[in-house]
């Protein structure tokens, strides 16, 4: 009797024995992969900015020519968007490069006067004006270099601190009037009409700055970005007609070199197509 139940205890065991062979394994969790900068982007920004404009103009008028100069400053908001590719080496060194267009508002409003710099004017005013003009787009192509640092945190997993630098383009339009006109300008002036016209230029120079990005997802980053755009000799070119009793009809053909200093602080967010 004693055999048969020790038996049927073994058989017992070896049934349960096979069931448990005939039984899947557990699979592995699977593990994720870290992150990585490596891959294209596109994303959006906005911010604000300034700008000085250091201007030489000389004029060609009925009485002789004239110079005037100097600078102002301008300031507005942007927005727009960018786009790019990044590769991550082993060593946490990412390379990448970036194009990316803002629409802008940087204007602002000055006046100033001419002085006669030939004939028999010379040194006394001819006129003065108020300028009005406004940075209305830009765009750049940069190249980028960083250093991405493993910040050891799930919501975020890289950091990577960048420098930036290319080339820029800008396009810039305005108006100018006329406010007084002859020798005793601005404090009195001789009777006239007209005296406005408008103008619009493009600008190309070069770019650089600085900026950090922080991953806050395993595709999606945010940005704090520093960017000065250079433009250098950008050329203005018009011709302002006033019709006076006094000075008759006269046509003022006025041609501007400016320099622009452009300061741009933006925020941004990108959505990047990771390579793991």
């Amino acid at each position: 009797m004693n055999k048969l139940v020790a038996f049927a205890v073994l058989a017992l065991f070896a049934a349960s024995g096979a069931k448990a062979a005939d039984m899947p394994l557990p699979s592995p969790t699977p593990i994720e992969p870290p992150f990585s900068w490596t891959g294209f982007y596109l994303g959006a920004n906005g911010g604000g900015g300034s700008a000085w404009s250091h201007l030489r103009g000389t004029q060609t008028t009925p009485f002789g020519p004239t110079a005037f100069c100097c600078g102002f400053g301008l300031a507005g908001g942007i927005v727009g968007g960018q786009a790019g590719f990044n590769y991550e080496f082993p060593s946490h060194w990412v390379i990448g490069i970036e194009g990316d267009g803002d629409w802008a508002q940087i204007s602002r409003s000055s006046s100033g006067c001419s002085i006669f710099t030939g004939g028999p004017f010379t040194g006394l005013t001819a006129g003065c004006a108020t300028n009005n003009v406004t940075l209305n787009s830009f765009e750049t192509l940069r190249g980028r270099l960083g250093y991405a640092f493993n910040t050891g945190s799930s919501f975020s997993p890289s950091a990577l601190l960048y420098g930036t630098g290319g080339w820029a383009w800008g396009q810039l339009s305005g108006n100018s009037t006329t406010t007084c006109l002859g020798v005793f300008c601005p404090g009195a002036s001789v009777p006239f009409t007209g005296g406005t016209t408008s103008f619009n230029d493009n600008a190309n120079g070069w770019t650089g700055g600085v900026g950090l990005e922080i991953a806050f997802a395993r595709q999606w980053t945010a940005r704090f970005e520093f960017l000065h755009l250079q433009f250098n000799n950008v050329a203005s070119n018009f011709s302002t007609t006033t019709v006076s009793p006094v000075l008759g009809t006269g046509t003022v053909t006025t041609h501007i070199s400016s320099n622009v200093n452009v300061d741009v602080v933006r925020i941004g967010v990108n959505y990047l197509f990771n390579w793991y």
